[in-house]
């Protein structure tokens, strides 16, 4: 006799098949299959009574399975069938791993693994939720589920959030998220989007914008750049906007530039610069701040034009700018070796050892062989367009060693001393592997100094130097540096107190230089310097010039090897006395090439999202109560130090708290007070709160202020009330 196994019958047509059995949906293949040792799974409400009497007249066990979506309506019971219907087919292949009982979190998390349903309520949440409405677009079938999610995380969002919150759309987000980012006009006040711009927002940005550069005149940059927003979006608009002034250069102006210039990079701005050309810079300044300012904003903008439009004019003053430079810094660099000029501490060896006093902070210097300032300016935009979690701390610049070559230059920075010293000391810190990122190794560290040497883009500039793309090439080695420098950002724990310092070891020439010098016998050459043993009778200024060159004196400079630099744009023949030409060499002492970048960057320094508030009762000159409430939304851990409460009189009440405050949570404190305020006190008080940040860094916040005071000798509006 044929022994046949279980059935089991679907009548819903809505449950799972096991692997191990047959689906049978016609009464064909029913009678085919009835007898068989085939477990069998019968599906659909007439074939299932058919089955079922079969199976009760041959004494055959068959099953009822479970209806997925009977359960679904039983778990939401306001949901319409047709919207049951799609959560059982969207979660067909998931309903036997569903967490029972059945919820809406559950099924949201089912559909769409993110982990937006487990996340705290934060504006970088709020951002978030935006974002992934807008790119998801979920089915308006779901969007019940997703409502359930809104009003939960709303009663939990501070009132700036609600808004946010009760956006369940795809519409809806793409309106709010254009008035987050600035792409269209708002009467709201936002904090900053603290996440990154999607790729297809920033487009959207763009084309809008166009239009209303066009109509504007290219004055709406003017107002948009004063707006909370992110670097990216500014970036953007500074972009179209120099695109409308490129078509309209006879509105241009210096003023105009001077304001895009932050966003735009150097190709960009040269193209400005052929319509509006920088002012002559004016003659070097005598304080090395003050060179700084004259290099930035008066040197390096005129070089940069004149080296684009290679105007025989400019290049004239170039060189007299370039002359005054070398001058002023061949007379102080060996004064400041002794730290007897105040240019000592500008000197980028001196400012890299201070960084070693540093305590209780995670600093990594990475330094970008050859970087000069123009790059520099490139790459802290790529940087800033890609995280906002650094923030500017410092945009400087510093002076480097001489000569301007690597050999030299990059021992004196990692070992904080002039080159003439590198063989005596160790490195100020760590010295990380130059051919890899550092962010995993990092990731267990808490403090101390690292330092990091990344080999471009100076590689980039010798191995590519004939190529006519090669500064689109530096552009993209530059962008990956950055993309490095995110990992890192991202890698190390919240926790950690972390900055960042980016500088160099030396610039360069912001031209071409032709190999027209001889060196003498025996020295060795590196583009625009040669160094070795040569007899020279020096002066007591420690240099010597003759022939547009200064022979610079080992002692006198720092020096391991008396030194020859060009005063001019030359170059010294190789080895062989090959000539030829070199764009963008070093080794000399034009400003470009000493003047180095100087960027200390540190992460989470913006201020954090809190929300503080006091509230408390008590009789006036006896006890009372303070209740304080602090909401910290953000996703790191802050500290609130101290809180103080002001009043009329001028006798604060001062607590200090010092208590910890999770990242993503709400804390609060009783706190009893011995002698409490008199009700005109109270009614005028008003509070504030230090915030400190895990990197040291302490915000101060207005406190929300509700307190109530009864006076025990309220005088009755009748005196003689009390005798009757």
């Amino acid at each position: 006799m044929v022994v046949m196994k279980e059935m089991l019958l679907d009548r819903e047509g809505d449950a799972i098949a096991p692997k191990d059995y047959t689906v049978v949906t016609t009464e064909a293949d029913f009678l085919r299959l009835a007898l068989s040792r085939q477990p069998l799974f019968i599906r659909g409400a007439r074939l299932c009574d058919w089955a079922e009497a079969f199976c009760y007249a041959r004494g055959i066990v068959c099953t009822e399975t479970y209806s997925f979506k009977r359960e679904l309506q039983s778990a939401f019971p306001t949901l319409a069938s047709s919207q049951i219907d799609f959560l059982a087919q969207r979660l067909e292949m998931k309903a036997e791993i569903l967490s029972r009982p059945l919820t809406f979190w559950g099924i949201l998390q089912s559909i769409y693994p993110v982990s937006l349903w487990t996340q705290a309520v934060s504006l970088r949440h709020a951002a978030t939720w935006l974002v992934w409405l807008q790119q998801t677009a979920p089915d308006e079938k779901i969007h019940p589920l997703l409502i359930q999610a809104c009003q939960s995380w709303e009663n939990l969002a501070p009132i700036s959030l609600r808004s946010v919150y009760s956006v369940y759309s795809t519409p809806a987000a793409q309106q709010l998220l254009d008035e987050w980012l600035g792409i269209v006009e708002s009467e709201r006040t936002w904090e900053e989007f603290p996440i990154e711009v999607p790729l297809a927002e920033l487009e959207r940005a763009r084309k809008i914008w166009h239009r209303r550069i066009i109509e504007s005149h290219g004055a709406f940059f003017k107002n948009f750049v004063n707006l909370k927003v992110p670097f990216s979006l500014k970036r953007v608009a500074a972009q179209e906007t120099c695109q409308y002034y490129l078509l309209h250069a006879d509105e241009l102006s210096k003023d105009i530039i001077d304001q895009l210039s932050p966003y735009l990079s150097q190709a960009e701005l040269n193209e400005l610069h052929q319509y509006a050309a920088p002012s002559i810079p004016e003659n070097i300044p005598a304080s090395p701040d003050a060179v700084l300012a004259w290099f930035r904003e008066q040197y390096l903008p005129y070089r940069q034009w004149q080296h684009r439009s290679d105007a025989a004019q400019g290049r004239e003053v170039v060189l007299k700018s370039a002359r005054q430079f070398a001058d002023w810094y061949l007379n102080c660099y060996p004064k400041a070796l002794s730290s007897s000029d105040p240019l000592w501490k500008w000197l980028s060896f001196n400012r890299s050892a201070q960084l070693a006093q540093t305590e209780n902070l995670l600093t990594l210097l990475i330094v970008l062989d050859g970087l000069h300032a123009a790059d520099a300016r490139y790459l802290l935009n790529i940087i800033r367009s890609q995280t906002q979690r650094l923030t500017i701390v410092a945009d400087d610049f510093a002076f480097a060693p001489l000569p301007t070559v690597t050999e030299f230059a990059k021992g004196a920075l990692f070992r904080g001393v002039a080159p003439d010293k590198i063989d005596a000391v160790g490195d100020i810190g760590q010295v990380l592997p130059d051919n890899q990122s550092p962010a995993q190794r990092l990731q267990a560290i808490q403090q101390g100094l690292y330092l990091w040497r990344v080999q471009e883009p100076d590689s980039t500039y010798h191995q590519k130097n004939r190529s006519e793309n090669l500064l689109l090439d530096v552009e993209g080695r530059l962008q990956a540096e950055a993309l490095k420098i995110k990992q890192i950002v991202e890698l190390v724990p919240d926790g950690v107190v972390m900055q960042i310092v980016i500088a160099s070891d030396h610039g360069r020439l912001l031209g071409k230089s032709t190999r027209t010098l001889f060196a003498p016998q025996g020295l060795q050459i590196h583009g625009r310097a040669a160094w070795g043993d040569f007899s020279k009778v020096f002066p007591a200024s420690g240099y010597l010039i003759e022939d547009n060159l200064v022979y610079l004196f080992s002692e006198s400079f720092g020096l391991i090897h008396n030194t020859i630099i060009p005063l001019d744009e030359s170059s010294f023949r190789m080895a062989d006395e090959r000539g030829g030409s070199e764009l963008y060499p070093h080794g000399g002492l034009f400003p470009e090439e000493v003047i180095v970048p100087w960027i200390v960057l540190a992460r989470d320094f913006v201020k954090p999202s809190v929300e503080i508030s006091l509230s408390g009762s008590g009789k006036a000159r006896r006890s009372g109560k303070l209740q304080v409430k602090v909401l910290n939304l953000g996703e790191v851990s802050l500290t609130i130090q101290d809180l103080v409460v002001n009043f009329r009189s001028g006798r604060p009440i001062e607590l200090y708290l010092d208590e910890s405050l999770k990242a993503c949570s709400d804390w609060h404190k009783e706190i009893e007070i011995e002698n409490w305020p008199a009700p005109l006190e109270v009614s005028s008080a008003n509070a504030f709160a230090r915030i400190r940040q895990p990197n040291g860094l302490v915000f101060e916040y207005q406190v929300e202020v509700s307190l109530e005071s009864e006076d025990i000798y309220v005088r009755p509006d009748d005196i003689l009330e009390d005798l009757e």
